[in-house]
């Protein structure tokens, strides 16, 4: 089967070992390339469990592994993880992650707090991230309204003990033109600063699209006395390009009877198409310790997000005319903003000889989310020929215009305790209680309506580690999750308010860690519930009774056999099908975008001062939309590369995609009617891409 052929080809692509090599992988300087599962450090900064202790499934990316892999997006960096799949390129309409979990959207945090929207600014925002951790399934006790799939930590960089720096540029294929700045270190004894900063400006292989992006990032580190730490992180993304409708699916996946589509054939409209976003996030949180035992935290946040779009979207072809492709128009916008506070109080207590580790939470939220979409649109767009594209915008067309506002106002109350039964038995118990009030307004030319809802919300979560010996330790546990994105996008025929979607995992699994081999084997079952689907009695309104279930086993690890070489690979088998619907043609049906076999594979090797790469993935078939009648064929990707330094530089250099091979991905993995399957968008083509950084200061050793 191909996705065995992966597996063994990449992994064995390169298979010399360095001579002389010391160390147990490959490394240059401070800049390696890991992959782990068990890296030192607590999950998600405020959790307090450590990595190697969490009782769910987890992996861990670096940011030296950004670097070396290539990566381009958040997406990119998480290729290593076998359950994780993509639905969108980086020049997708949108613009957000599209990263999927074992068949769910997960849920981005940043230091600890949770995100609304904010990773939907532009996935390509990697300058300031210093650690990447996956959480594979739902967990809502401390982090709130989580996505089904999992969490996405993302830890940003802070500032260092000594004054260090980099700066960079990347270049490639496309017209890329990238630089990025990263320096910070002590102001005075006590004050700490680390900035960071990219600016792009780059072509891409889709025609007519080229991407601007700026991201700022400046972090603080007070440590005033030996009992108080404070820290504060400021962040600026904007991402502006022109919106992509992606290409037919029919001339693509389907053969249309004449020719293929090529894959960087744009068929928006070049004067109107826009999608711009940007995005402020201030935080801060600050470390009061109690004593020896207990220390008092409390968290602020505001973010934005604002989003322009002019978008086309692709209809069916034209009835007897299978390269003229129907197209609308839409012009939209939002300017959300979102408010969070928290206090935490962390200690430990010991009761008849076993020690407790506890966390006790209390949370506030504010989120406003206005929605336009406007009445008119300037461009009026009419069908084009997907083989010969002829640009231009017609009369203004009408629109159905509307203005949603929806405010949602809550508190939270969460505890958990770490019970450490004996040296090697570990149990993690914990219970969060949510209250919300919601309230809509959806408000049109011709009439307007008002919706307010209490929402109630108890998540739990009960897990367990247990250390074997040697390295060896077996992991198990129950999560559960809540997600409100439903109440505020759904509404039923006779103006019921929805109750939050919620979601379960159930997972064990083993792992092992010594120190030239980790590797981590589980198995689960993960239920969404409450999902908004369809009427069928009513056009444009939903019920609230479809489930999804995801079941499944996940391999994952990596393995240093000698000095100078390291292998790394994975493997994902998922059944992930509607078990719920209102649409009886969707019983059983397969959740789209989730395929059934997924293979990671990657491995280095240093000889002499240059390190080579090799990273092999196979993704299985997908379905366009879930239940839908459209498959997008499977495919087999590698990349390559090679890195080395000279004195305080550093070269590294990808070739992605090798064998450039025709994939396509699809956008719709979070729809769930019949609906219509109408577009995809293809995967990247050959890509060369190298990057030069020259490092100062501390960096520079």
């Amino acid at each position: 089967m191909k996705f065995l052929i992966a597996a063994s080809a990449a992994s064995f692509c390169m298979t010399v070992p360095a001579i002389g090599q010391d160390n147990s992988r490959s490394r240059l300087n401070n800049d390696a390339i890991v992959v782990t599962g068990t890296k030192a450090g607590d999950f998600g900064v405020k959790s307090g469990i450590p990595i190697d202790r969490v009782p769910q499934s987890i992996q861990v990316v670096e940011a030296e592994d950004i670097v070396a892999s290539g990566a381009r997006t958040l997406e990119d960096a998480l290729r290593a993880v076998p359950s994780a799949t993509v639905a969108r390129s980086r020049v997708g309409g949108f613009g957000g992650n599209t990263l999927r979990i074992r068949g769910f959207a997960p849920q981005q945090i940043r230091n600890g707090i949770y995100q609304r929207f904010y990773d939907g600014t532009d996935p390509s925002a990697l300058s300031d991230v210093a650690r990447i951790e996956v959480l594979k399934g739902p967990s809502g006790v401390l982090y709130g309204q989580a996505g089904v799939g999992g969490i996405i930590s993302i830890i940003t960089k802070q500032p260092t003990d000594a004054f260090a720096g980099s700066v960079a540029l990347t270049g490639g294929m496309y017209n890329q033109k990238q630089a990025t700045l990263d320096v910070g270190g002590p102001i005075t004894d006590t004050l700490g600063i680390r900035v960071t900063g990219e600016i792009e400006r780059s072509g891409s292989f889709t025609d007519l699209i080229d991407v601007e992006r700026e991201n700022v990032g400046v972090a603080l580190a007070w440590k005033p006395s030996p009992s108080i730490s404070a820290h504060f992180v400021g962040e600026f993304l904007h991402r502006k390009l022109p919106n992509n409708p992606g290409l037919p699916v029919v001339g693509t996946v389907i053969g249309n009877g004449v020719a293929t589509v090529r894959r960087s054939t744009f068929l928006g409209e070049p004067s109107y198409n826009l999608q711009e976003n940007n995005a402020p996030l201030l935080q801060g949180w600050v470390d009061f310790k109690l004593g020896d035992a207990w220390t008092l935290t409390p968290r602020a946040q505001y973010s934005e997000w604002n989003n322009t779009a002019l978008s086309t979207s692709l209809l069916a072809p034209v009835p007897g005319q299978p390269t003229l492709i129907q197209r609308s128009g839409r012009a939209g916008g939002e300017h959300d903003s979102f408010y969070v506070a928290q206090l935490d109080l962390s200690g430990e207590v010991t009761t008849f000889g076993i020690r407790h580790k506890l966390l006790f939470g209390v949370e506030y939220n504010h989120d406003d989310v206005p929605f336009r979409m406007q009445s008119t649109v300037t461009c009026g767009v009419g069908s084009i020929d997907a083989l010969h594209p002829v640009y231009g915008c017609g009369p203004a067309t009408g629109n159905f215009g509307f203005l949603a506002t929806a405010t949602l106002e809550g508190h939270a109350f969460y505890a958990q305790d770490q019970i450490a039964l004996t040296d090697a038995w570990n149990v993690v118990a914990g219970v969060r209680r949510s209250d919300s009030d919601n309230d809509n307004i959806f408000a049109t030319a011709f009439s307007n309506s008002t919706t307010s809802a209490k929402l109630r919300n108890t998540s739990w979560q009960l897990g367990t580690t247990y250390a074997l010996g040697s390295g060896v330790s077996v992991f198990g546990g129950y999560n559960t999750g809540y997600d409100l994105g439903a109440v505020t996008g759904n509404r039923r025929f006779d103006g019921t308010p929805f109750k939050p979607e919620t979601s379960n995992q159930a997972e064990v699994g083993v792992r092992l860690s010594r120190d030239t081999v980790r590797a981590t084997l589980s198995a689960f079952r993960i239920r969404r519930d409450n999902v908004g689907v369809p009427d069928p009695a009513h056009v444009g309104f939903n019920l609230q009774d479809g489930q999804f279930q995801t079941r499944g086993f996940e391999l994952e690890g990596e393995w240093s056999p000698l000095p100078g070489w390291w292998l790394q690979g994975g493997y994902a088998r998922l059944d992930a099908t509607v078990r719920k619907s209102s649409e009886p043609a969707l019983l059983g049906a397969r959740l789209a975008e989730t395929p059934t076999n997924t293979v990671t594979a990657a491995t280095r090797v240093t000889v002499g001062r240059v390190e080579l790469r090799a990273f092999g993935n196979y993704v299985d078939d997908r379905k366009v939309i879930n239940g839908g009648a459209v498959t997008l064929p499977d495919y087999l990707t590698f990349d390559v590369g090679a890195g080395t330094e000279v004195g305080a530089v550093r070269i590294d250099a990808t070739l992605s995609n090798l064998f450039d091979k025709t994939y396509y991905f699809s956008d719709n993995a979070s729809r769930y009617s019949l609906g219509t399957e109408d577009r995809v968008f293809p995967g990247e083509p050959r890509t060369l891409s190298v990057r030069v950084a020259y490092r100062f200061g501390a960096a520079q050793r």
